[in-house]
């Protein structure tokens, strides 16, 4: 029975060592913000092509001070796979992306692999990324 245990206990932490061996910590860093009293960041990170900028179905969510030219925020465990990033600048506070009248952001906007176009907002391909291991991602924000 002792040795039942012995071989019960090896498999089980040779379990958790494989778990947390596929996570990794993913590092948002955003740069060249526009310093606005009182706004934020709001960082959405996507894991599905599909959920891709759709408010309803992002896969995890952040509010960050927007109270110096840069910051950063740091998502613990993620697991290994394929991810994306949109964010803005809620330069209001009111906690929408305000736009103009024909479209396009009003407020500071960005997208990992750092995707910009006059013409559409990043597609999951454009910004998307793998997350094999600890990784920190630069977004050069724009106005």
């Amino acid at each position: 029975m002792n040795l039942f245990r012995a071989v019960l206990v090896i498999l089980l932490f040779g379990s958790v060592l494989v778990l947390s061996a596929q996570t990794a910590d993913l590092t948002i860093k955003v740069e060249g913000i526009k310093l606005v009293e009182k706004s934020n960041i709001m960082i959405a990170l996507y894991n599905e092509k599909d959920a891709f900028l759709d408010q309803d179905l992002i896969f995890k969510k952040v509010e960050v001070a927007a109270d110096s030219a840069s910051v950063e925020y740091t998502f613990n465990g993620l697991q290994h796979g394929i991810y994306a990033v949109s964010l803005y600048h809620d330069e209001d506070d009111d906690n929408e992306m305000d736009r103009k009248w024909y479209g396009p952001p009003k407020e500071g906007y960005g997208f990992s692999n750092n995707f910009t176009s006059n013409i559409r907002p990043a597609r999951f391909d454009d910004a998307s990324f793998e997350l094999f291991e600890d990784r920190t991602i630069d977004i050069i924000i724009v106005y």
